[in-house]
């Protein structure tokens, strides 16, 4: 007896000197690159493959960082489970990470967003699989960008993989907006920052095309997760509930007209970045609380 005490002791003992990680999942957002990484274990995924993160000029600076890398044109886009699709490897990534004695935080810029939210949208059930402790969305294309909706329409004849290619066909509004339910998450909170500065990277140009305000590369109506495509002429407000933007309208301008936008209960807003913040800069938010 004493001997199955002593070894059930020091197993209990062996089991107490494992220590439970916190990692950081960072999911990369459009681009023209394969940014795709194998995951064989906790020491994977350490390199941002093809610079996503670095070649934007920004590395996260905290620990235990692991890239989900994924190659965007692969069949389905954001919605992807092909080799190398963008739902199969965070898939990888979350059972890689997110399981046992170990949890994560997800960070995601722009079509990560998407990526992240579509597979919890699309498989809530597998919520309650794993240890997650926040998932954030930086500069949010969940609700799709009408970049994307130009990039799809009018460029797919070129066959280049980087213009209206699947990625673009999944990001467009319609594809982000109709590819999965935005109210399901599995219990799992968004929580979301947004800038409405305008981006260099896109020549300063593409405020013709977004409605509303936007970053450049997205409008407001997807960085404050508003449940349909609209003209967003307020900075998102911190919170889930509705917004309201208020105008003069009427006889002589003498009463007050407003429309409200309601948004997809998961998201949550915890930053509204201003005129300072870019769809690029936006990458350097996964801090923001």
């Amino acid at each position: 007896m004493r001997k199955y005490l002593v070894l059930a002791a020091l197993f209990t003992l062996s089991l107490g000197s494992v220590q439970a990680v916190t990692y950081k999942l960072f999911v990369h957002g459009r681009s023209s690159k394969n940014h795709c990484g194998t995951f064989n274990g906790v020491n994977s995924g350490t390199v941002d493959v093809n610079g996503y993160w670095s070649g934007w000029g920004y590395t996260p600076n905290t620990t235990n960082v692991r890239y989900v890398g994924f190659y965007g044109e692969a069949s389905g886009g954001a919605y992807s489970w092909s080799n190398c699709g963008a739902q199969l490897q965070l898939n990888q990534a979350l059972n890689t990470f997110c399981t046992g004695t170990n949890d994560c935080e997800i960070y995601t810029h722009s079509t990560g967003g998407l990526v992240v939210s579509a597979f919890f949208g699309k498989y809530p059930y597998t919520a309650s699989w794993y240890n997650i402790r926040r998932i954030q969305l930086l500069a949010s294309a969940a609700g799709g960008s009408e970049l994307a909706n130009i990039a799809n329409t009018f460029l797919g004849w070129t066959g280049w993989s980087n213009y209206g290619g699947e990625l673009d066909h999944s990001v467009s509004t319609s594809g982000a907006r109709n590819g999965f339910n935005h109210y399901q998450s599995g219990g799992l909170r968004y929580y979301t920052t947004s800038g409405i500065g305008k981006d260099s990277e896109t020549f300063y140009i593409t405020w013709m095309f977004l409605p509303g305000y936007d970053d450049g590369v997205v409008a407001n109506h997807s960085l404050c997760s508003v449940n349909r495509v609209a003209d967003v002429d307020v900075r998102c407000t911190t919170g889930n509930a509705m917004m309201r933007e208020s105008y003069r309208c009427g006889f002589l301008w003498l009463s007050t007209c407003y429309d409200n936008y309601y948004r997809w209960t998961p998201f949550y807003t915890v930053f509204s970045g201003g005129s300072s913040d870019t769809h690029k800069t936006a990458m350097r938010d996964w801090y923001r609380r």
